[in-house]
């Protein structure tokens, strides 16, 4: 929700939900809901998203679930095998 407080638009969500982390957890993860606002704000279907430090790759989640291209690159392979499992969770909810 985009709300006013002192003159200053402000997003207003919850906190990353536990359903997000369900494969589990990076220390900074966004939640879904904000990556998406920013990605319809500033993207087109079938554009390409680069993430250099993609972590749990919860922009590639959004990107892909709004029709995007994704590119995530992490150089810790526990956040990368993160990323593959919530990837494929997302896959499977697709089918």
């Amino acid at each position: 929700m985009l709300t006013k407080e002192n003159g200053i638009d402000v997003w207003t969500t919850s906190l990353t939900k536990p359903s997000e982390k369900k494969q589990g957890k990076h220390p900074t993860q966004k939640p879904l809901e904000i990556l998406d606002r920013i990605i319809l704000a500033s993207t087109k279907e079938n554009d390409l998203i680069l993430d250099p430090f993609c972590a749990s790759s919860t922009t590639g989640i959004s990107a892909i679930k709004l029709n995007r291209q994704y590119i995530g690159i992490d150089n810790e392979k526990e956040y990368l095998d993160l990323s593959i499992k919530r990837y494929k969770e997302l896959k499977e909810k697709q089918i």
